[in-house]
């Protein structure tokens, strides 16, 4: 599986209460997100991640409609990137 950066644009809700003034209702707010997994599928319906993969298992998925998404990147430098080292107490 491919790791990837995917944006998307979330579907919400524009107003907090039931009944909004069509004359004076604020702009509704665009929400985007940054979600990293691994590309599961890629379809061009959607594409689902998954956050963990082990040799017979992963963790559960998540399904972005293609409509939503924004871009995707994929992460590929392969730079080793070292932990740490802990303090002795």
């Amino acid at each position: 599986m491919r790791m990837a950066l995917v944006v998307w644009e979330d579907a919400s809700e524009a107003d907090s209460g039931p009944w909004v003034d069509r004359g004076t209702a604020p702009e509704a707010e665009t929400i985007i997100f940054h979600q990293v997994g691994f590309i599961y599928s890629m379809t061009p319906a959607a594409v689902v991640l998954t956050s963990c993969v082990g040799e017979h298992q992963m963790s559960t998925r998540t399904r972005i409609p293609a409509g939503m998404v924004r871009s995707i990147t994929e992460l590929v430098s392969g730079a080793v990137i070292a932990l740490p080292k802990r303090k002795r107490k």
